[in-house]
């Protein structure tokens, strides 16, 4: 984390995501999701970064896997958050790069295979930065989710048994 610079002076727009996340490609969770150094050259290459002010904290567009991060998440929230956050995003980028479906409403948000995914390689990354669980249980709490679905994404999670 101590190698990434978050650059939080920008204006709502089109990035790439080495503009906003500076030395985020060399960071070793990111090997490890894209597996080649070649895929994720392309992903840094391919995926744009849009910064608005409509979007609450970011997600990943289905169609065209445009990473979206709200203003004020990317100039209010700490920078752990932020770069747990992307990482999480990044992994939805491989996913939709693989053709799967983000959003997949068949599934509950915190049952949906792909945020489990998604969150899993957050919370190892979590682990790895010296985050304590309730640290990590606090990171998993998002407010479109009740308390119940919490504690089921921390089981999934492997935060809780």
């Amino acid at each position: 984390m101590n190698t990434i610079k978050i650059n939080r002076n920008v204006d709502p727009g089109i990035y790439d995501i080495e503009d906003i996340f500076v030395g985020l490609k060399q960071v070793e969770v990111l090997q490890k999701v894209f597996g080649s150094d070649n895929e994720l050259d392309d992903v840094f290459f391919k995926t744009k970064v849009v910064v608005d002010t409509n979007t609450h904290y970011m997600h990943v567009k289905n169609d065209d896997a445009i990473i979206v991060v709200a203003l004020n998440h990317l100039k209010n929230s700490d920078s752990v958050t932020l770069y747990l956050d992307i990482v999480h995003e990044l992994v939805h980028v491989k996913q939709q790069r693989q053709g799967l479906d983000l959003y997949d409403e068949s599934y509950s948000y915190v049952d949906r295979p792909t945020e489990i995914e998604a969150y899993i390689v957050a919370v190892e990354e979590a682990k790895r930065l010296g985050m304590e669980d309730e640290k990590i249980m606090d990171y998993l709490q998002v407010e479109w989710i009740s308390s119940d679905e919490h504690k089921r994404l921390a089981t999934h999670v492997g935060i809780l048994s």
